[in-house]
């Protein structure tokens, strides 16, 4: 998430539509019954507000112009800044990568076609010769390695620069240890890009899909520099939208008549309100004022057969500090797992609709031949717990640590300020108080204050509910975030032996390559490294106008680029 792949228990990645309790995590909407009213107001991930003009016509009646809301702004169009689902999904339908990532299915875009070396490590891109910025600039391959120069770069401190990792030399660059010019990317000619790679990665050629590799305009970048992104006029666009207005409470896009493929391109435009209360804008879905809506969960069940559902792609779980005393002890965490009946946590949290996590990775994310949850099975913890081996597992947590009474432990649990985040934290805090007796204290804060509590090396919390989405449809975009030198590992867990694993899992491929990423998942979860709590099906609605509304739980909210709207 990410894009802010810190999840504050809201939306995470993409849609797989389909109906309640489906796994199948891809497809299409062609259109439903217009629904009536609900909503909800999860914390979800919030980007803050951004600078530049919102002004704009709205849209005009039987204009094919899509209107959806998100519960806060559009933190940046910088596609090398997204740090949040909603700014990737945005970023997606501005800047066209080598490749797009339709439903699953990673197809060229300004990529015609590559060749790859018989190690895996060297691709040599072939780009196409009629993309266009929208200023009618040429996009060429040194945009492409200007934004990845950009993406490693230590001074432009972009927030996913973690996955520049995949590029040689990229990590080493990030942290300073090597100069920018030793990155493994270069443009061969205007239309040829050669990427070298740290380690093969069969992944590659969906990260590529991401905003975080899109091209960068350096040009434009030199020319407004802080400034760059921070507004509609501060930008060029190559994907097959361009923003016409941006800023507090609204983001605007215009179909971009530059872009390659525009006659494939059916909506008009796209307009995102910020619209904190979810309640507020099924209200606003019901007048006739958006589009597309989420679906509160406690709500859902009145309107069956009028929503549909997808799996967002997020994992989310309470993260446990191994810095703190108390959670630096395998046995304590080993306790706090069993104790928890996830199947009540549900019920009570979302009114059964999501699903129980009992691992870690989400496991539809691909494995070797299908999906990996298919392929590699795990149910790290009983469904509804298992009161007496979270006894076993206490006792034996107060004899290490030298305690008469789990009573003697108190821990901070660091929540989102809103009552959909309250309402989670309470009912695993109350289980912790009922089945094991330890203490533990809820404190509310505004997202972005949460969210930079999430850092390596933090001491400022105990436990945080949050959780990740992924980046690619891979294990390893779950995994990677627990190795002990991870730039993302607020755990603070280390493990050689998870380490171990992920460092197999960089050198080798295929079923050899997928069991050592299985098992370091195992690994983490008989560590009790954090505590798993629920996958996201997400209930939502949508107008009947709306024609091939896009949806996959890898990257991004919703896909519009071929979406089409009755007039």
């Amino acid at each position: 998430m990410r894009k802010n792949k810190w999840l504050a228990f809201g939306l995470a990645a993409v849609m797989a539509v389909c109906a309640a309790g489906c796994s199948t995590p891809n497809t299409s909407v062609e259109s439903t019954a217009a629904p009536q009213a609900g909503g909800v107001d999860t914390p979800s991930g919030e980007q803050g507000s951004a600078g530049g003009d919102a002004s704009g016509q709205a849209a005009s009646p039987g204009s094919k112009v899509l209107r959806f809301s998100y519960t806060a702004d559009i933190a940046t169009i910088d596609p090398n800044k997204t740090n949040a689902v909603a700014d990737a999904t945005v970023s997606y339908h501005l800047y066209d990568g080598l490749y797009r990532n339709v439903q699953g299915d990673i197809q060229p875009a300004t990529a015609q076609s590559y060749e790859v070396s018989d190690d895996g490590l060297v691709y040599t891109f072939h780009l196409r010769e009629d993309a266009k910025w929208s200023d009618g600039v040429g996009v060429t391959a040194h945009d492409y390695a200007y934004g990845m120069h950009r993406l490693c770069d230590p001074a432009a401190a972009c927030p996913s620069s973690y996955l520049g990792a995949v590029l040689k030399n990229g990590a080493a660059i990030s942290a300073e240890e090597l100069p920018l010019e030793e990155l493994g990317v270069k443009a061969i000619d205007d239309y040829t890009l050669e990427i070298t790679l740290e380690n093969p990665a069969d992944y590659f050629l969906g990260m590529l899909s991401m905003s975080a590799f899109a091209p960068v305009r350096q040009d434009l970048v030199e020319k407004y520099g802080a400034e760059f992104g921070g507004g509609a006029d501060k930008q060029a666009y190559n994907g097959p939208f361009k923003v016409t207005a941006y800023g507090e409470g609204k983001l605007v896009m215009a179909k971009n008549e530059a872009y390659y493929d525009a006659d494939k391109v059916k909506l008009d435009g796209v307009e995102i309100l910020t619209v904190a209360d979810r309640t507020t804008a099924v209200s606003m879905f019901d007048a006739g004022d958006l589009d597309l809506v989420e679906v509160p969960t406690e709500l859902a069940p009145q309107y069956e057969g009028k929503t549909l559902s997808y799996y967002n792609g997020s994992d989310d779980y309470a993260a446990l500090n191994h810095k703190n005393q108390y959670l630096a002890n395998k046995n304590l965490r080993l306790a706090m797992n069993y104790a928890i009946n996830r199947e009540e946590y549900i019920l009570l949290t979302h009114s059964g609709l999501y699903d129980p996590n009992l691992r870690y990775v989400l496991p539809q994310v691909h494995g070797v031949d299908g999906d990996y949850g298919t392929e590699y099975p795990l149910e790290a913890f009983p469904v509804i717990g298992d009161q007496e081996k979270a006894q076993e597992y206490l006792e034996a947590a107060l004899s290490e640590l030298n305690l008469s009474s789990a009573s003697d432990i108190t821990l901070k649990l660091v929540v989102s300020d809103n009552d959909a985040a309250k309402k989670e934290a309470e009912v695993v805090v109350n289980q912790w108080k009922n089945n094991l007796g330890i203490n533990v204290e809820i404190n509310m804060v505004p997202y972005a204050t949460r969210n930079a509590l999430l850092v390596p090396d933090s001491d400022e919390f105990d436990i945080i509910m949050t959780g990740w989405a992924p980046d690619y449809s891979d294990p390893y975009s779950y995994l990677e975030l627990w190795y002990s030198t991870s730039g993302y590992n607020y755990l603070n867990y280390k493990s050689e032996t998870y380490d171990k694993y992920l460092d197999a899992s960089k050198t080798t491929k295929g079923k050899e390559r997928m069991d050592n990423l299985f098992e370091a998942e195992k690994t983490l979860l008989e560590d009790g490294a954090l505590v798993p709590l629920q996958f996201r099906q997400i209930q939502y609605m949508v107008s009947d106008r709306v024609q091939n509304l896009g949806a996959y739980f890898v990257g991004l909210d919703y896909n519009f680029v071929y979406t089409d709207m009755t007039e």
